[in-house]
């Protein structure tokens, strides 16, 4: 006896000759030719695997086509290791990981092009938007090889004639400076947050007295004082710049991150955040004094007042630490991520979340005192001026609320990141719709408004019956009455928030400049303590 069989060309499996379609793919088999076979032959050798009863026929796996995944997966693994901050080991685990992961899933696609074309392409296109945005913005990741012995630093300071400063002519005669004023030394001219610097602002129409390029775009806003300008920059120094002239006095490496805080000065130190700590540096000598670890600090601007520095972290700490030794008094934990730079008034420490929530702690002991519901991110600065508390929410709604309880007293449909100034009754609040807004503070009524046509997140400034603010890539200076006095522009948005003293004022621009802008009517004094 001989056996016939007919072999399936699509799949190979081996069938009998009677077979129409192959019980194994489903293909056809009325084409295949059948083959006979002498009976010495094994039977069982060529027998067709009978299929179960309701079972699917299998099918092989593409194993390659899963290398599209793969590269998903990896990228977004790395990305969320770069932009999140956890620390060694755990940190570079999960970039490693990411990495082995993409080179991985390109490897599995080497054979199977379509899954390559489909997958791979969009996958690499993807990758490298996202790795250049991130490169762009200069996201720094902590502990790679080769950064990991890196700390701060001192660098001294480089001649006057490389820092890129300018010089105006002036249409009027320079006159002897009068004795050193009063400074702006920190975040909104002081704990309480109110907005107001001591001026006086410039006189006549403004005129650029120089500009320092500080290498890096500015989100830190200057403090003055000592005759000193100190900011922090992208490029990941704190500035040390002689107020009057520009010169670089010195210049303090942070750790290389983007400095996005504002220092504060107290008792001839400057403090500042950066990365993972909190830095205290003699404001004359640039040397550091002490330096204590925080959850990654974020862009909170320190808050100094009797001999203690409150400060939250990005990761959503507060701090309460001992201004002449680090020592940390307290910590309070939040649920949140925390932007907003802490204002310190009436007894309490008032601080916004991303959660929406505005959180008032005790002073001395850090215990919450209240906690209110804004309905939207909050970036922005408390300020509290006569027990009351005025916050700006990204949900467009400017906030009064009683300092004690937290009840609220009115709100006034306008606002975003940039935080509100009182003075004199009157808060002045900047707003993403491009308006400058003049409100009773007792009332919240519109006094006045003045446009000026882009949206607004550096915080306004009142100083000598004026009201500056940067929006878009200009500075402008508003009269009390709302009437426009003067416009300067840079060359890149301002998100910095400008310091006015003696005749000058000064702001950071994304463009990488700081700019000492004074008046053609007087002669800037010599900002001084």
């Amino acid at each position: 006896m001989t056996l016939a069989i007919r072999t399936c060309p699509t799949c190979g499996q081996t069938n009998r000759a009677t077979d129409d379609f192959c019980p194994n793919c489903g293909a056809s088999l009325a084409a295949v030719q059948p083959t006979s076979f002498p009976p010495s032959r094994s039977l069982t050798f060529y027998a067709p695997v009978e299929p179960r009863f309701g079972a699917r026929p299998k099918r092989r796996r593409n194993v390659e086509s899963a290398g599209g995944g793969l590269v998903s997966v990896g990228l977004l693994t790395t990305v969320t290791a770069l932009l999140t901050s956890f620390g060694p080991p755990l940190g570079p685990a999960i970039w490693a990981g990411g990495l082995l992961l993409i080179v991985a899933g390109f490897w599995r696609m080497r054979h199977d092009h379509a899954a390559f074309n489909r997958a791979g392409i969009v996958t690499t296109v993807g990758s490298v938007f996202v790795l250049g945005v991130v490169v762009g913005q200069g996201v720094d990741f902590p502990d790679l090889p080769g950064r990991s012995d890196r700390k701060p630093a001192v660098i001294a300071p480089e001649p006057t004639a490389e820092l890129d400063w300018e010089e105006t002519s002036g249409t009027s005669p320079v006159a002897a400076p009068p004795p050193p004023v009063a400074a702006a030394p920190m975040f909104r001219g002081g704990p309480s947050r109110i907005g107001e610097d001591p001026g006086p602002g410039p006189q006549g129409d403004p005129t650029l007295l120089w500009r320092a390029d500080t290498a890096g775009e500015i989100y830190s806003s200057p403090a003055v004082a000592g005759g000193m300008v100190y900011l922090g920059s992208k490029s990941g120094f704190l500035h040390a710049l002689d107020a009057t002239t520009g010169a670089e006095r010195w210049r303090f490496d942070l750790g290389d991150y983007i400095v996005r805080a504002s220092p504060a000065v107290a008792n001839d130190t400057v403090y500042i955040t950066s990365g993972f700590s909190l830095f205290a540096i003699d404001a004359k000598t640039g040397k550091e004094r002490w330096s204590v670890p925080i959850r990654f600090a974020g862009q909170s601007s320190p808050a100094v007042i009797d001999g203690v520095v409150y400060v939250s972290s990005h990761e959503g700490l507060l701090y309460a630490v001992d201004a002449a030794t680090g020592i940390q008094r307290w910590q309070y934990q939040t649920d949140s991520l925390v932007f907003s730079s802490p204002a310190v008034a009436e007894g309490s420490v008032f601080f916004g979340g991303v959660n929406g929530d505005l959180y008032a702690l005790d002073v001395t002991t850090g215990r919450p005192r209240w906690r209110f519901a804004t309905g939207g991110d909050v970036y922005a600065s408390p300020a509290v001026a006569d027990g009351v508390v005025y916050v700006s929410s990204n949900s467009r709604v400017l906030y009064a609320l009683d300092a004690a309880t937290g009840e609220p007293r009115w709100q006034f449909a306008a606002g975003g990141e940039s935080s509100p100034a009182v003075v004199g009754g009157v808060v002045y609040a900047g707003s993403v719709d491009g308006g400058l807004y003049a409100l009773d503070a007792a009332t919240g009524e519109v006094r006045w408004l003045y446009a000026t046509g882009a949206a607004i997140r550096s915080s306004p400034t009142v100083a000598d019956g004026a009201i500056y603010v940067g929006s878009g890539d200009a500075i402008y200076a508003v009269d009390a009455t709302g009437q426009g006095r003067w416009r300067y522009p840079t060359k890149a948005p301002i998100e910095s928030s400008p310091a006015v003293v003696g005749g000058i004022v000064y702001v950071g621009s994304r463009d990488g400049f700081l700019y000492a802008v004074g008046g053609t009517g007087t002669a800037p004094s010599t900002p001084g303590a």
